[in-house]
């Protein structure tokens, strides 16, 4: 179980330049088709803190059709998580372990405000009162987390996003429910472990949140695999214990999702996502993710909205696709 200190740092005395800890916010308002992510990476061991603020508003293969970009990977790393101000203009002040409030302000008069208020309890991946996935050992929780040991600690949070955005000088409302999730431990910034992270929320009573395996090699359905997830129903939280998923592309663009979720009661829950705006995401400079906002239809006729997101190591697709000119001869000349 998680609780408010977990708010803080968590890096041990001895930490090195791969302990990483992450905050991550997403905030999507529909009628305009614009997503907003918010994503900070501290590696307070060697004393640097990495800030993304992104938005999109279109369906997008590249990132100059990004709608907005501020990502800026070496600024001082802040003493604190619990309140912090990056040197880019974010920032950031946890209430609560679930209630927090954020603030930006970036070029172009382009400002984010809102307050993040918890629906559930936050969801721990390693605690099996919360995910019938979790193991007993620390190998087998990285095996099993997706995102490995840069999941050593790890909690996703549904919730109510209220506020304000200004882009280019003109404002919109924020008023949306969507997940935001807090992790640490050693996270190196190559060969990131291939996953997805995904959820889908239809209003404040119900939302499916899941993480997934992912074997790119593999036919398309047969691919992904449930790392952890679960069903919030009515404020409770019900731990996933099975997930059938295939993921429709066009390269690395997503374009549809077909999810069937099954919960630790026996529920069992089908939705179809059909990506509405989105585009790559380079959180890691070495790796290689797409997001994409989705509109969900539940099996019930439930239309609601959430994030499918996937991410793969550029040295794992390099060893694959990587490409030269000239066959090689097997040896040196000078």
């Amino acid at each position: 179980m998680v609780t408010d200190q977990d708010t803080e740092f968590h890096n041990p005395p001895d930490a090195d330049h791969r302990y990483a800890e992450t905050n991550w916010f997403c905030f999507y308002i529909p009628q305009e088709k614009i997503m907003g992510i918010i994503y900070t990476v501290s590696r307070r061991g060697v004393g640097v803190q990495s800030c993304d603020v992104s938005l999109y508003g279109a369906l997008v293969d590249n990132r100059v059709e990004t709608l907005y970009l501020d990502a800026q990977m070496a600024l001082p790393c802040p003493p604190s998580l619990r309140e912090y101000t990056t040197a880019n203009g974010l920032s950031v002040k946890a209430h609560s372990i679930r209630d927090y409030t954020v603030s930006y302000r970036g070029y172009d008069d382009t400002e984010i405000d809102f307050d993040f208020k918890g629906l559930m309890e936050p969801f721990d991946i390693h605690d099996k009162n919360h995910s019938p996935m979790a193991k007993d050992t620390v190998d087998a929780q990285h095996a099993g987390a997706g995102m490995g040991s840069g999941y050593g600690g790890h909690f996703d949070l549904t919730g109510h996003f209220k506020g304000r955005l200004k882009f280019r000088g003109v404002e919109y409302p924020i008023d949306c429910v969507e997940t935001m999730d807090h992790s640490w431990g050693i996270r190196a910034e190559i060969f990131v472990p291939t996953m997805g992270w995904s959820h889908c929320h239809f209003g404040p009573d119900f939302a499916i949140k899941w993480i997934n395996h992912w074997d790119p090699t593999k036919p398309v359905d047969q691919q992904q695999s449930l790392a952890h997830g679960y069903v919030m129903d009515k404020g409770e939280v019900y731990g996933l214990t099975d997930l059938k998923l295939v993921t429709h592309r066009l390269g690395s663009v997503i374009h549809a999702v077909e999810v069937t979720a099954t919960d630790k009661r026996g529920k069992v829950w089908t939705a179809h996502g059909a990506a509405e705006c989105g585009g790559p995401w380079v959180c890691y400079v070495a790796s290689n993710l797409y997001v994409a906002q989705c509109r969900w239809t539940l099996n019930d006729g439930r239309v609601g909205y959430g994030l499918a997101s996937e991410i793969n190591s550029m040295q794992a697709l390099t060893r694959q696709h990587g490409r030269r000119w000239m066959k090689s001869s097997g040896h040196l000349t000078v």
